[in-house]
């Protein structure tokens, strides 16, 4: 009978401990969730920032499904392949718009999710104050970049998909394959694995350092690397180098990480990468202050000094080595993470931010992993060898810790308000940051601010005279105040720097174009169809200088190519209208006239052109019902004009309202 109750008391008290694990579990799910939701709570009014333009904004393939299946099969077609991340965004467009509280949301509340599966994964590892580790992460300051900046989607996205194939295939090692049932279930683990690393690498290519850990952690748990385990791997190392490769050459082809700014000798790699390892352990410790974008270190193989950085990391790593058996394998194991996960962005390869500076907050997403378990498990450690009146004296420093980072990350947050206040306060940190004045200069110019706009070009030109984009933005302004000889000698310097920007090449050319200069308007177009990729808008340009030079059978070819690559593209039916109409083609200009209203019904000038094509037939009832139509949306036309027009029995009158 005895035996009976005790076991009944063992049974009651297992289902006693399960139920409080359980609670423990939803109360730490939750305590994770707001307090990341509470730092983030100041990002929730914020805009976009600097390049979401061209990830979000101005992106055309985010508008159709023809457009998705372009980001996925397409290398190019955005500016980083990085398709998964591009398909949320369209998913995003799709669903709630171009509101950017949403896409603020989808971020904060994938970061806290990133955060949970690192609280799950330390669990996995039985790493003591997994949870403590986990709240940190949540709310370091440092992480601020990441998430407050929509376009590092893929950095939150691609952590994700990181911890959960290695949730996956920390299963599947640790699976027990001893019958059938298990061997199935071990497989499945390892299927899941590779395919949450192929999401991860498909979001952003820096988690490519996966299977290296995953032998790290072979070696941290066994004391060596066996060939089952590299075999295991192998096939993880495989899609990192596709996938790699591949992100490597588009950001050299449409990125444009190539030139003199990333033409560094194997010395400044190292030197690069010695203080830039330094550099981000710094910041997670004392993270001020936090700058958008810090300044550019000068690199100088022949100053001893700099050696300090990369020959102390290499020293650090050494004694981690000699003393792993005092200290155990953990220690090393994390340090070789930081840097091994980092090696993407330490200046070993060409990354085009490097243009602006060799570190940046959301560099190191992934690899403060690393930086925060060896914090809190160090410390903990520590905290064991303090008499027993300080036993929870580690997480009373912990809770501190969490509640400054709390108020810090939404103090940063309030930086991400629009491109104004992110510029603003680079500069007010970093005065030398030509970048910054750039950057600022153009959310001037875009409110119609473009005197401020010139003066912060001017700064920054001060500080970078051979500052191509910023030489190339003053020429843009100074073409709008009709300053044409300052505008084509800022054109002209800045294609001298720049050779490879088509963009570049693209505003000469309207730039000629308004200028009346149409033979060297022509060859910068031809230059930018020939050598570019191949796009519809630069198409359209070229058309519509050739037929101010009056050849309508070239311009009418480009214009058939916009059409065939673009069935839908408004300005190219309306155009090659103009174009047959000015061939005498009636009819067909009719025609081209009618499917431009079909995509616009709002276009004046599409009801206009079809009215002079009408007069040219001699439908002279439909004519006017267009030159009508054209008034009531906005054309400037009065009865003694629309009398004169339908009086013509050709259509002599001539517009170019359709040109651009």
């Amino acid at each position: 009978m005895s035996n009976e109750m005790t076991t009944d008391e063992l049974k009651a008290g297992e289902s006693k401990t399960l139920a409080n694990s359980r609670r423990s579990i939803w109360i730490g799910l939750l305590v994770i969730t707001c307090l990341t939701v509470l730092s983030y709570s100041s990002v929730f009014t914020a805009d976009f920032i600097w390049d979401d333009d061209a990830h979000v904004l101005s992106l055309e393939q985010l508008a159709s499904f023809g457009g998705l299946l372009k980001i996925w099969f397409v290398p190019g077609t955005t500016i980083q392949f990085y398709p998964l991340v591009f398909t949320v965004f369209w998913g995003q467009i799709h669903l709630w718009g171009l509101d950017p509280f949403y896409f603020h949301l989808v971020n904060i509340v994938l970061h806290a999710g990133v955060s949970l599966l690192f609280w799950y994964c330390l669990t996995l590892l039985d790493i003591p104050r997994a949870f403590w580790a986990a709240c940190i992460f949540a709310v370091h300051p440092v992480h601020v970049e990441s998430v407050a900046w929509i376009t590092e989607l893929k950095n939150i996205l691609s952590a994700f998909f990181y911890l959960l194939a290695f949730i996956s295939y920390r299963r599947y090692s640790v699976s027990n394959c001893s019958d059938f049932g298990n061997r199935r279930m071990t497989g499945l683990y390892y299927v899941t694995s590779l395919i949450f690393f192929c999401f991860a690498l498909l979001s952003k290519t820096v988690t490519c350092t996966l299977p290296a850990v995953l032998l790290l952690l072979a070696w941290w748990e066994n004391g060596r690397i066996r060939r089952k385990d590299v075999l295991q791997v192998a096939p993880f190392f495989l899609l990192s180098v596709v996938l790699g490769l591949l992100t490597m050459k588009v950001e050299a082809d449409y990125l444009l990480a190539k030139g003199p700014e990333w033409a560094f000798t194997i010395t400044e790699r190292l030197l690069i990468a010695g203080r830039a390892t330094w550099f981000h352990i710094g910041k997670m410790l004392w993270p001020h202050p936090l700058v958008f974008n810090y300044p550019r270190w000068h690199l100088d193989a022949s100053q001893w000094g700099q050696y300090f950085f990369p020959i102390s990391v290499i020293v650090v790593l050494l004694l981690l080595w000699l003393y792993k058996g005092k200290i155990g394998r953990g220690p090393l194991a994390a340090c070789l993470f930081v840097i091994g996960t980092n090696f993407p962005v330490l200046g070993f390869l060409n990354v085009y931010s490097f243009r602006f500076s060799f570190v940046a907050d959301h560099y190191y997403y992934i690899a403060n992993f690393g930086v925060i378990t060896l914090f809190c498990v160090g410390f903990s450690q520590l905290n064991k060898k303090l008499p027993s009146t300080f036993v929870h004296a580690d997480k009373v420093i912990f809770s501190a810790i969490i509640i400054i980072c709390c108020l810090l990350t939404w103090q940063q947050g309030k930086v991400y308000q629009n491109n104004q206040t992110l510029f603003t306060d680079i500069i007010s940190r970093n005065p030398a940051s030509w970048f910054a004045y750039s950057n600022r200069a153009a959310y001037y110019s875009n409110a119609g601010e473009d005197d401020l706009a010139m003066a912060d070009l001017e700064s920054s030109l001060r500080i970078k005279p051979d500052e191509a984009d910023a030489l190339h933005h003053r020429g843009i302004i100074s073409l709008k105040r009709r300053e044409l000889d300052r505008a084509f000698t800022d054109f002209d310097r800045s294609i001298i720097i720049r050779p490879w920007r088509m963009d570049y090449y693209k505003n000469r050319a309207v730039a000629y174009k308004f200028a009346g200069r149409l033979d060297e308007a022509l060859a910068d177009a031809d230059h930018i169809v020939s050598k570019g990729p191949l796009d519809v808008q630069n198409l359209l340009l070229r058309a519509s200088i050739l037929e101010l030079k009056g050849d309508h059978a070239r311009a009418a070819l480009d214009l058939d190519l916009v059409v065939r690559l673009e069935p839908e593209n408004f300005q190219g039916h309306a155009n090659r209208g103009l174009v047959y109409y000015r061939q005498g083609r009636f009819m067909q200009a009719i025609s081209e006239f009618e499917e431009a209203l079909r995509l616009d019904q709002g276009s004046a000038e599409s009801y206009y052109n079809r009215g002079l094509a009408y007069v040219a037939k001699g439908s002279v009832g439909l004519a006017r019902g267009d030159l009508l139509k054209a008034r009531e949306l906005g054309y400037k036309l009065d009865d003694t004009e629309i009398s004169r027009i339908l009086s013509l029995h050709v259509g002599e009158k001539v517009l170019n309202n359709e040109r651009r």
